[in-house]
């Protein structure tokens, strides 16, 4: 693979485009309730997994793309996505949580073109070791996709009671 910044904004999108997606099949009297099977579905509301990303894309993701800009390292990350910092969010819509989510990804889509080919391959310390970028850029895509699975199932099978 020689285009690099093509594809890694075609996965940025996608995997933005899919999580969007998927919180918009889910019918919006449930955004805030607990699923009913933990298993399946996970644990948390589904509006929490766009809050969580959006949280790891501003604190862990773009800082770590910053890197091969020459930005320090980020130190050793401490975020904290508990249940008590969530309870502190004070707009849970979904409306607006995937708006920031959109700005952040934008974000790291228009950073792609500022970097240099040997950057892909070029290792640097990070918060998961040294690592290239197309680790870091890839990571992002991945975890999208790991929250954007639960919430696809909640869109297509849990349903508000009648």
């Amino acid at each position: 693979m020689t285009e690099w910044t093509n594809w890694f904004q075609q996965q940025l999108k996608a995997s933005g485009d899919s999580l969007i997606w998927a919180i918009e099949r889910l019918d919006t009297s449930l955004h805030l309730e607990l699923p009913p099977d933990a298993e399946y579905f996970g644990s948390w509301h589904p509006v929490r997994h766009i809050w969580h990303i959006t949280l790891y894309e501003q604190l862990v993701a773009v800082p770590s793309m910053m890197q091969w800009l020459g930005d320090p390292a980020i130190p050793e990350i401490e975020w904290d996505d508990g249940d008590s910092r969530w309870e502190t969010v004070e707009d849970k819509s979904a409306a607006s949580l995937t708006a920031v989510f959109q700005e952040v990804r934008q974000q790291q889509i228009e950073l792609l073109p500022q970097f240099k080919p040997e950057d892909w391959a070029r290792t640097l310390d990070t918060v998961w070791e040294v690592q290239p970028l197309s680790m870091v850029v890839t990571k992002t895509f991945q975890h999208t996709y790991e929250h954007a699975d639960p919430l696809l199932r909640m869109g297509l099978w849990w349903k508000p009671d009648a």
